[in-house]
């Protein structure tokens, strides 16, 4: 009897955790560029202090591998312009005593390989930019300055970001973005919890339930909300890998399932079990913190 009074529940639950674990995956998917290498060769021509000068070069473009301190799914290029040092994008054209002039080529080798995740140029223009740094390092681009700085540009020839496209990688470890969709799905089986899951017939509301409700109530607004925000700046530590870390982001979902079972566990009777199993979610985050920083 008691197993078919719990059937509906457990089912409703079981759905959310197979779901969640479906999303995790789908969420880590991590992706890379068909084409990882290419050359574009570009040129540039300004004048400095009377004399005309020509850049033609080649920038070498390439995908180094996926990661990120915040996203590890994350492509990472690196980009090299001629014999130049390594994810070189600022030349220096002169440096003395009254300033530095600089030439940002714009050079960026992920926006060159075709990738959507690096468009810089949705309010600025691909094209190379001279900037004039005084003495105490305040920034000029105005052509007035540069003219009097004995600089201007004269004309350029860029190449076009190349078309690329992404294929499967390999699965990433877990960030932040798993947060709120598994969140979304562990709310959705609470919702239809309320909805389908009917109080018994002789049903009878208990000291013990109300106050169930009412921690049901705190943990909800409190303790979920606090633990994803928890979990958007986890992120920026940088440290999130390792089992007990990983753990971490389903702690906002555990804890709306843990008050979902609470709920289901109340309408059917079992108000002890009811008022127990909701606080499975803020002790799992306690002892998670505190593994964490034994081990």
């Amino acid at each position: 009897m008691k197993s078919k009074k719990l059937f509906l529940p457990a089912v409703i639950i079981t759905a959310a955790v197979l779901v969640i674990a479906v999303c995790s995956v789908i969420c880590g998917i991590a992706k890379k560029p068909t084409v990882t290498e290419y050359e574009f060769p570009f040129s540039i021509t300004y004048e400095l202090d009377g004399e005309t000068k020509n850049i033609e070069e080649v920038c070498a473009a390439r995908y180094v591998k996926n990661g990120g301190y915040t996203n590890t799914k994350s492509r990472i290029y690196a980009g090299k312009i001629g014999d130049l040092s390594e994810d070189t994008i600022f030349l220096v054209l002169r440096n003395d005593e009254n300033g530095r002039i600089e030439l940002n080529t714009k050079m960026y080798a992920d926006y060159l390989m075709g990738d959507p995740l690096y468009d810089y140029f949705d309010d600025n223009a691909f094209e190379p930019q001279i900037l004039y740094y005084d003495t105490e390092e305040n920034e000029y681009t105005d052509e007035e300055t540069l003219l009097a700085q004995g600089v201007k540009l004269i004309s350029f020839e860029y190449p076009e970001p190349i078309e690329n496209s992404f294929v499967f990688s390999h699965i990433s470890i877990m960030d932040s973005t798993v947060v709120f969709p598994t969140l979304l799905i562990s709310m959705a089986a609470c919702v239809v919890t309320i909805i389908f899951v009917k109080k018994e017939e002789d049903y009878i509301r208990k000291p013990i339930d109300v106050v169930s409700i009412i921690f049901n109530f705190l943990i909800g607004i409190t303790v979920v909300p606090f633990t994803a925000i928890f979990l958007l700046l986890f992120d920026a530590t940088g440290d999130n890998e390792g089992i007990f870390n990983q753990a971490l982001y389903f702690i906002p979902a555990l804890t709306v399932l843990a008050i979902t079972a609470s709920v289901a566990l109340r309408r059917k009777s079992y108000g002890k079990s009811a008022f127990a199993v909701q606080f499975i979610g803020p002790a799992v985050f306690i002892i998670i913190i505190v593994l964490s920083e034994i081990f």
